[in-house]
């Protein structure tokens, strides 16, 4: 009998330490013991926290003016019209995704990310417009958009167009020009100009690197 209350009294305090250890602010982990020798309060960032080492009085002094955060580099095209027209004309592709390993990355992600409206050979044949979810889906050959370029696939992908919306905020910036280069050479079929300037290039250093061997040549045998 004795154990049974002795077990009894040893339930109730065990339970009563449990209930006085919740309460209803979510953001602390309740009542603990001795909670400062291992938990310092925190403070939330930029908060009204009267402090006197900041003029504002702020948790946290904020960053000044047009600041950038690392890694971020700032869209400047507007989502407008005029901002869709000026990115398809002066909005270039960097020369670092152009190369065929970075395109044989990128189907995989754009069969994740896109193929599922534009289907996976860019023809607008996707998932949801076979099931009639969407209608009217441009292929991205150049019957169906002959004006577009590789700076304003980059800004519908930024802004959305039309039933498009945005995709900036799940992708990268390396990633959408990644899925540019895939569209604009593989699944559009531009040839890469780049690589035409190059050969270009190489073909006339390589000519007048000729020519001067040439001369000094010629020049050699009129000294002698």
């Amino acid at each position: 009998m004795r154990i049974g209350i002795k077990k009894g009294i040893v339930g109730i305090g065990v339970m009563t330490l449990f209930i006085t250890s919740c309460n209803n602010d979510k953001t602390t982990p309740g009542y603990t013991y001795m909670d400062d020798m291992y938990r310092s309060p925190s403070v939330e960032t930029y908060a009204a926290d009267n402090n006197p080492t900041f003029v504002d009085g702020l948790s946290a002094m904020r960053p000044v003016s047009g600041t950038i955060s690392r890694g971020h580099l700032p869209y400047e095209y507007a989502n407008t019209n005029e901002g869709y027209d000026s990115a398809r004309t002066t909005l270039m592709m960097p020369d670092s995704y152009k190369s065929e390993e970075v395109r044989k990355g990128a189907k995989d992600l754009y069969n994740k990310m896109c193929s599922h409206c534009h289907g996976t050979k860019g023809d607008g044949n996707g998932t949801l417009a076979e099931n009639g979810k969407f209608a009217g889906i441009p292929g991205y050959d150049n019957q169906r958009l002959p004006d577009i370029t590789p700076g304003s696939i980059y800004h519908v992908i930024m802004h959305g167009k039309n039933l498009m919306g945005s995709h900036a905020s799940q992708l990268t910036e390396k990633e959408r020009w990644e899925i540019v280069s895939y569209v604009w050479y593989d699944l559009r079929g531009e040839k890469m100009a780049s690589v035409e300037v190059e050969e270009t290039v190489e073909m006339e250093m390589s000519a007048v690197a000729s020519e001067e061997m040439n001369e000094e040549v010629v020049t050699e045998n009129n000294n002698h």
